[in-house]
């Protein structure tokens, strides 16, 4: 930096220096004024010149000292290779070489180099610039040409020359050397990066403190008395205190953090009363808003902030007293139990009386209070124990981590284990199904894991597998926070989707109130009906808009998992060494045999259930990102989202079977054979399935279509890639193959319009009122509700057979579910009408002459509407 303002300051007095001197110099006092700036730019230079050696020689060194660096990170690589196959024998040899990877140097940043490489840059462009300038200063004329003065002026613009160009070839060589210490640094971080990868490998899985023995309490019991007495912990921790308070910006964190903690306390009634009013208004479909849901939760998680914080100011304070190494571990372990504690604050005032559980999911308090029976627990001694196990990892290299860490360790895993079996007698789901219940296959597979990893970690800690129990404990617990979250998100979003469903069915409950109320106004009805609250059953609203939001929360926690575990992913490379089956590949003409490891093996089930989820998940997401932002036409959406589906499948089923030595060369003769056989014994199937892809793209059928085809009439259900679901009128699935649906004829009632004509065939005697009974017809047509006004229904007199008029009522119906309800409504008004007016219904000629016969025997003749 100082290099950069010196080049500015070069700069400016160059272009300041052409603006105020002259063309030409006439006298001795203008050439002794620029002579003097000469110098005194010259003189600049000069120490310019000399910082640049200095620096230059800086930086060579430290590339000498990267390049050392370098070479004591590459040898303890090579010691690991060497030594890690003899680790699992000795715990004193494993000791020995993570004290050497403590010795290891830190990662260089390259943003420094960056910013210094800018700045030469810039530099070298400046002194290019005042060269140039040289030629513009003022020419000597007249007698003053051979002067001294004169003399002295020509050698010191020579002597800037050469400075300038000494300078700007120093700058060369210096960004030069910048570079190659970045690349020098980047060739450390990546031994540093390959060392990490050897330790995870080797030490991951290999015990880093003896076995528990008989000798355990006794050596448990001389490193407490150690810890307290011999190093003097108590008095560093009070000077730390000390000092805390002396330093400024850690006595302003304090006092901010005490602040806050105090206005959490005087807030908190404020904050009782705000949970007592919004749960008041909760479960009232008139005074119920999803916008009081998400005010609590904001608040509860606000008012679990302020300890927490203090909490971490506590712990960031200690860290900064290094002179004593008590407070400096004491201060990791605190801001490791930071965030815990945050995430057991917020989990309390979610799950208080009127909190987010209760009130607003609506989940049963007796469950809730069981789940948080051993929150006190969790707080005056998980946290401890935390902070207990996380400071002896980092105090005096792990030297009590075998006995006072092991033990607080221990003792943890007993909490977690209360804590667990807690959780899971309250019935807390951890997979909600399609069905939105807990109680799946799923979620009992993943209780069984959390329930028996505290316990695996006890055992793994007694046999010395301290560290490996603990990190894979930790990466556990996150992902059960981040699990848990995502569990509250959904029903987040659920009770979203149960409030605006309330809304919807209660404004259609007042309008059909209203309707009613207009009704009974002009009939003189007496509706004493009142407007009650409608009950929804929340498991059968909107599933497919909760199938989409479990969809995607499967898929961020599916991510989430993997970029947690990834940092593990050095520690299970032991799995490529498991071979399982060999197999031949061809490269460049040569076959060579490879191995499939355990490793591949996993890799390929994971592709697998990755590209399974995709598949299963992928219409709702398509629909939710992309489709419904277009404007496609009917069953386009549905084409779109199945093909997709097949497209992933393939892709994923091609990775995964690569994985597990099944690749392209090798099946090529089976797609072949198959394709043989699609000749002889599949061409059906392969016949239906190419059909399915034509009405995927034709779309002659939707989902949703009332069809006829042969001689079979109900609704599309569901496409598939072989045959076609169809519901018929009495609720029967009949599977019909695709082919049938392109080969032969289809009726598709609804493909283009639902609205259907129902033609109805009405008698009259033969001495009846003609224009009456079409009036008749036409009024009982413009009642029933079921009947289009667009078209309009028509009446005609169509025949007239054997003594009777024949009349057709041709009236629309707007979906074929309407059909038979319109034939059942508008026959009861032809009958009502027929009675008030005193019409018969005509009987056919054979009934007409037993009539007859009935009259001579004295029988009588009955009318429409007598009894």
């Amino acid at each position: 930096m100082r290099c950069f303002f010196y080049c500015l300051l070069i700069f400016f007095s160059t272009i300041t220096l052409a603006e105020e001197s002259l063309s030409t110099i006439n006298n001795d006092e203008q050439l002794s004024e620029v002579i003097k700036k000469l110098n005194e730019k010259n003189e600049d230079l000069r120490q310019n010149m000399d910082y640049q050696k200095t620096h230059l020689t800086s930086i060579i060194n430290e590339q000498n000292n990267i390049t050392t660096q370098i070479s004591h990170v590459q040898n303890t690589l090579a010691t690991l290779d060497e030594q890690g196959e003899w680790l699992s024998f000795s715990t004193a040899l494993g000791e020995t070489l993570r004290q050497q990877l403590l010795r290891l140097p830190e990662k260089p940043k390259s943003l420094a180099l960056d910013a210094e490489i800018a700045d030469a840059k810039v530099q070298q462009l400046n002194y290019s610039n005042s060269l140039s300038e040289l030629d513009r200063y003022p020419v000597i004329v007249g007698s003053l040409n051979n002067s001294k003065l004169a003399s002295q002026y020509k050698r010191l613009i020579r002597e800037q020359g050469e400075l300038l160009k000494t300078l700007i070839s120093g700058t060369d060589t210096t960004i030069l050397e910048l570079t190659k210490l970045k690349i020098a640094n980047k060739q450390l971080i990546n031994a540093i990066d390959e060392v990490n990868d050897a330790a995870h490998r080797y030490f991951f899985w290999v015990a880093d403190v003896n076995p528990l023995s008989l000798s355990f309490p006794l050596n448990l019991a001389k490193d407490v008395h150690y810890v307290i007495f011999s190093i003097d912990t108590l008095s560093q921790l009070y000077k730390a205190t000390i000092q805390i308070l002396v330093t400024p910006k850690s006595l302003f964190l304090l006092i901010i953090s005490l602040l806050l903690v105090f206005a959490h306390f005087k807030m908190r009634l404020k904050y009782n009363l705000f949970l007592n009013k919004s749960a008041s208004r909760v479960g009232k479909v008139t005074q119920d808003n999803y916008s009081l849901t998400i005010e609590v939760v904001i608040y509860s998680v606000v008012m679990a902030l302020p300890v927490p914080i203090l909490w971490a100011v506590i712990g960031y304070a200690l860290q900064l007293n290094w002179d004593y190494p008590v407070a400096v571990a004491l201060g990791y372990g605190v801001n490791a139990a930071a965030p815990i504690l945050w995430v057991f604050m917020i989990s309390a005032h979610l799950a208080s009386q009127n909190g987010l559980f209760i009130t607003h999911f609506g989940w049963s308090e007796h469950s809730v209070r069981a789940a948080m029976k051993y929150y006190r627990l969790s707080v005056w001694l998980v946290i401890p124990l935390v902070m207990i196990v996380m400071s002896f990892d980092q105090f005096s290299n792990r030297q009590f981590a075998a006995t006072i860490g092991r033990t607080a360790f221990i003792i943890l895993c007993f909490a977690l284990v209360f804590m667990t079996n807690s959780i899971h007698r309250a019935g807390v789901p951890l997979y909600i199904d399609k069905k939105g219940m807990g109680d799946n296959l799923l979620s009992h597979i993943l209780w069984i894991i959390l329930l028996s990893a505290p316990w695996l970690a006890i055992i793994a800690a007694c046999l010395g597998y301290l560290s490996t129990a603990q990190v894979l404990l930790g990466r556990l617990e996150a992902s059960v926070i981040i699990w848990g979250g995502l569990l509250v998100i959904y029903f987040m979003i659920r009770r979203w989707m149960w409030i605006q469903k309330r809304r919807i069915e209660f404004e259609r409950t007042k309008q059909r109130r209203l309707e009613r109320m207009q009704r009974a106004k002009t009939s003189e009805e007496d509706l004493s009906e009142n407007v009650d609250e409608p009950v929804i059953d929340l498991d059968v609203i909107s599933a497919q808009s909760l199938q989409l939001v479990r969809s995607i929360i499967m898929l961020i926690a599916l991510i989430s998992m993997i970029l947690l575990w990834s940092e593990l992913h050095s520690a299970f490379a032991f799995m490529n060494n498991i071979k399982l089956w060999g197999t031949t590949t061809i490269v460049n003409g040569a076959e060579i045999e490879q191995y499939i490891t355990l490793g591949s093996l996993c890799i390929a089930i994971l592709v697998m259930t990755i590209t399974v989820q995709l598949v299963k998940n992928l219409p709702a997401l398509l629909e939710l990102g992309i489709l419904q932002h277009l404007d496609l036409t009917p069953g386009t959406g549905y084409a779109i989202s199945t093909i997709s589906k097949y497209i992933i499948l393939m892709i994923g089923c091609t990775i995964a079977f690569s994985f597990v030595g099944i690749d392209w060369s090798k099946i090529q003769w089976l797609i072949a054979a198959l394709g043989v056989g699609l000749g002889f014994g599949l061409q059906e199937i392969f016949a239906n399935f190419i059909s399915g892809l034509i009405i995927l793209f034709e779309k002659p059928v939707r989902i949703g279509d009332t069809v006829t085809i042969r001689d079979l009439t109900g609704n599309i259900t569901k496409i598939s890639t072989r045959a076609i679901t169809i519901v018929d009128w009495d609720r029967k699935e009949i599977v019909m193959p695709n082919k049938a649906f392109i080969t032969e004829q289809l009726v598709n009632w609804s493909l283009s319009d639902s609205i259907t004509r129902i033609v109805l065939t009405i008698p009259a005697t033969i001495d009846a009122d003609s224009d009456l009974v079409i009036e008749l017809l036409q009024k009982a047509s413009d009642e029933c509700e079921y009947v289009l006004k667009d078209p309009e229904p028509q009446v005609f007199l169509v025949d007239i057979q054997e003594g009777i008029q024949l009349f057709e009522l041709r009236v629309f119906a707007a979906e074929m579910g309407h059909r038979m309800v319109l034939r059942s409504a508008i026959h009861k008004l032809i009958l009502e009408a027929y009675r008030e007016k005193g019409l018969t219904l005509p009987f056919p000629p054979l009934q007409t002459n037993l009539e007859a016969l009935g009259r001579k025997s004295g029988r009588r003749s009955y009318m429409v509407g007598t009894v």
